[in-house]
């Protein structure tokens, strides 16, 4: 395996040791990475969020360049990223309250615009002082929070020892313990201060877009990777394939996150071919149910009270369906045809759904039937990026890089 670092700096180095030992505490009410803070794209409904999007307005808006890249938000900061539609990407950090740009880290990079505009498709991941980012060639960055000073780089295709996805990276790091974590076919864990691999999973998988997540089950960590190929298990001390379940996805493409229910006994899958709910044991997966009609290319699912909500169909599609389904059954509680393609996250009882043509959307979580609240249009082009919801604020971007920033009237 090649050297993963390609450059670090060792006083920044020691610096970020002594931070992590003495990090802020985040905010109850941020999103500091990829899903939110509890890594299931949801969060309780504060005194400051209301329903109804007409008495919300624009509090700024910015251009942060192509891409597909969320917002994550701690300590007052908003970061994201974005592509020049040249050679350059950059990290972006704003002052969430104003909206004024703090400091920008720019690098070169590819585009990689396959059937899309191209730019970025992870998100930036806080971790205390630091923050982690993912270009979509692969480059790894671990930078200040605070003034966007490099600390360290890594190279993701020497890490893993692969080429390019066909689609550029898209795991958003995901911090486990000392490491972040990222998966490509492989799965890596990325020392936190260093950059350098503490270890990289053996089987090279056909990559997939979408990012890991860990779960403990008896005491015991695991990752759930799903791949364009599979979904596997492993052993999230050293990588270790436990086990391992085949898909089939059209155009090999997955680029959801799995959705671990019941302290890992229950994963649910969602690909452009099926949906999948499968059982782990701590040995062996196998399928509680499988639905072959019940389809989404990009965007995973929410789980509300024992319910699935999320989206039925492909993207550029505006025969795809918004469903509410009984996790354990599969069985369909209701669903709305033709509402076109979508994101979504869930704010206390109430659906964030943002369109595809750039349409905020607020719904009812229930299983008695849709009830939409209201609906707002905010954007023009394509989003496929999620909402998010922190400190008062809603933000939403599109992938040519309009970020608007929403916030009570």
């Amino acid at each position: 395996m090649k050297t993963a670092v390609t450059s670090i700096k060792p006083f920044l180095v020691g610096l970020l040791a002594a931070l992590i030992l003495h990090s802020t505490s985040l905010n109850a009410d941020d999103w500091p990475h990829w899903l939110g803070p509890n890594g299931d794209n949801k969060v309780a409904a504060d005194d400051q969020f209301d329903p109804n999007l007409n008495n919300w307005k624009i509090a700024w808006q910015s251009n942060v360049g192509l891409g597909y890249s969320t917002v994550t938000i701690s300590n007052g900061r908003a970061y994201t990223m974005g592509h020049d539609g040249g050679s350059t990407e950059s990290v972006i950090c704003y002052d969430a309250a104003s909206g004024k740009m703090l400091w920008e880290h720019s690098y070169k990079a590819q585009l990689i615009p396959k059937m899309h505009v191209g730019g970025p498709n992870a998100s930036v991941t806080i971790s205390g002082d630091m923050v982690y980012s993912v270009s979509k060639d692969g480059q790894v960055y671990c930078l200040m929070a605070k003034t966007g000073e490099e600390v360290w780089k890594a190279d993701l295709t020497e890490v893993m020892d692969i080429k390019i996805p066909s689609w550029g990276f898209a795991s958003s790091p995901l911090e486990y313990k000392g490491d972040m974590l990222l998966s490509a076919g492989k799965v890596a864990a990325l020392d936190k201060l260093t950059g350098r691999p503490s270890w990289v999973s053996e089987h090279a998988h056909h990559p997939g877009y979408g990012t890991p997540t860990v779960f403990n089950m008896g005491g015991k960590d695991f990752i759930a990777a799903f791949d364009s190929k599979g979904l596997s298990i492993l052993n999230a001390a050293n990588g270790k394939e436990i086990a391992r379940h085949p898909v089939r996805a059209k155009f090999d493409l997955t680029a959801s996150t799995p959705v671990v229910l019941d302290g890992g006994k229950s994963i649910y899958i969602h690909a452009n071919s099926e949906s999948d709910l499968l059982s782990f044991d701590g040995k062996t997966l196998s399928s509680k149910w499988s639905n072959r009609k019940l389809q989404n290319s990009l965007s995973g699912a929410i789980l509300i009270d024992g319910s699935l909500y999320g989206l039925n169909g492909n993207h550029k599609s505006k025969k795809t369906q918004l469903y509410s389904r009984d996790f354990k059954g599969g069985e369909q509680y209701w669903s709305v045809p033709n509402f076109g393609y979508a994101s979504l996250i869930a704010v206390g009882g109430t659906l964030l759904i943002l369109t595809e043509d750039g349409e905020l959307v607020s719904a009812e979580a229930s299983t008695r039937g849709y009830n939409e609240i209201s609906r707002k249009k905010l954007l023009d082009a394509i989003c496929w990026t999620n909402p998010v919801y922190a400190n008062g604020q809603i933000y939403v971007r599109n992938d040519h890089g309009v970020l608007i920033c929403l916030e009570r009237a």
